[in-house]
């Protein structure tokens, strides 16, 4: 999960402390926090066990490719509507960030849902302890990365329980990372430097 600057700066993020300012660009996000989690979800793949474990999130997506890909092009389509409907105003910027919080959402998915648990799980851990380390953990990311108040950081510990919970019962890396995209956009449907009216921020 991200954010976005103007009201939603305030809202989500800290005042300056050990952690640092507030973040205002898509650089300062990314290099925080979607470029380190990218990279170790890629490290997970090379864990033994760790990419059947990846290949088998995909299994329902395989089985039914072109109802997916539809439903992938709805959603986008959806967010982008949405993202015009806001504001009245749609630009290239924010395709791209919603493209992002996309891409976030799935490598989050993989991460935190998954490769985490799945290795907390081999060392003889429950379900549910394993479920609710790895939600510390994508809690804590969030408060040292993105900055987030302590009380986001509670909303994103409790949703991240709720989606391992739907991962458990439907076992489909996809459909989670829609519902993560989905929540992830609505709490953040603007780039980080773009107010309401789409004005760039300082």
């Amino acid at each position: 999960m991200s954010k976005a600057t103007g009201s939603s700066n305030q809202r989500l993020q800290r005042a300056r402390d050990f952690t640092g300012d507030r973040l205002t660009t898509f650089r300062e996000v990314f290099l925080r926090h979607g470029l380190p989690g990218f990279v170790l979800a890629l490290i997970c793949l090379g864990i033994p066990g760790l990419p059947i474990v990846f290949a088998e999130g995909f299994e329902k997506g395989l089985a039914s490719p072109q109802l997916y890909l539809i439903s992938l092009a709805l959603l986008f389509l959806a967010l982008n509507g949405h993202a015009w409907l806001i504001d009245r105003r749609w630009d290239v910027s924010r395709l791209g960030w919603i493209a992002y919080l996309g891409a976030l959402s799935f490598w989050e998915e993989w991460l935190f849902r998954l490769a985490i648990p799945h290795i907390v799980e081999g060392f003889g851990a429950s379900f549910w302890v394993a479920a609710t380390l790895s939600a510390l953990a994508f809690a804590a990311a969030h408060y040292f990365t993105l900055r987030w108040k302590w009380q986001w950081c509670v909303g994103a510990f409790v949703g991240s329980l709720a989606l391992s919970r739907q991962m458990e019962l439907h076992d489909d890396l996809l459909l989670i990372a829609a519902m993560h995209w989905i929540a992830t956009y609505l709490n953040t449907p603007r780039a980080p430097g773009q107010s309401a009216k789409g004005a760039t921020q300082p």
